[in-house]
């Protein structure tokens, strides 16, 4: 039958088990939002790119074509709110993965709280032990071996018991 430190135990174990799994999970996924944030990063620099080689092809075309100024502009500030919208949601991811980043290491911190904090529990559940149970068990055990002295004494035995057994045995075995 398992004692209450034995389950306490077990306990501690699944709980740290659990804790560690949920850290392993997080940086997981904070790896992950990194990795996609740079993927994302990297499209935007080569749509970047393409867009402002069409927005300088627009202007050249504008300079040539006098006429076709109007729709020109329209095209060019239509690709301008693109950029804008894209630069806006990619500063929004960065957000985002800012703050799983923060989250993370937050649960980070605190699952390095709880797993020191279980640590030093066990340590002192030991302690008590050791001190409140095993001590007086300790002295205990002193008292009932004084009393079998004591009353082998009196019963007149006067030796060593194991001595006595030991003989006997060995007288038995002849």
């Amino acid at each position: 039958m398992p004692t209450g430190s034995t389950v306490f135990l077990v306990f501690t174990g699944v709980v740290t088990f659990a804790v560690l799994l949920q850290t392993i999970i997080l940086v997981v996924f904070a790896v992950g939002a990194k990795a996609a944030q740079a993927k994302i990063m990297e499209q935007v620099e080569r749509l970047q790119t393409e867009v402002h080689t069409i927005v300088e092809a627009s202007a050249d075309l504008m300079e040539t074509l006098g006429d076709l100024t109007p729709r020109m502009r329209a095209i060019t500030e239509n690709v301008q709110k693109a950029t804008d919208t894209l630069r806006n949601q990619v500063n929004h991811i960065d957000g985002v993965v800012t703050d799983v980043t923060g989250k993370t290491r937050h649960q980070v911190s605190r699952i390095d709280s709880m797993v020191t904090d279980t640590l030093d529990g066990i340590a002192r559940g030991t302690r008590t032990i050791q001190d409140n149970i095993m001590a007086p068990l300790r002295q205990i055990g002193g008292w009932m071996n004084t009393i079998r002295a004591t009353l082998d004494l009196l019963r007149g035995g006067g030796g060593d018991r194991r001595t006595d057994r030991r003989t006997r045995r060995y007288d038995e075995d002849y």
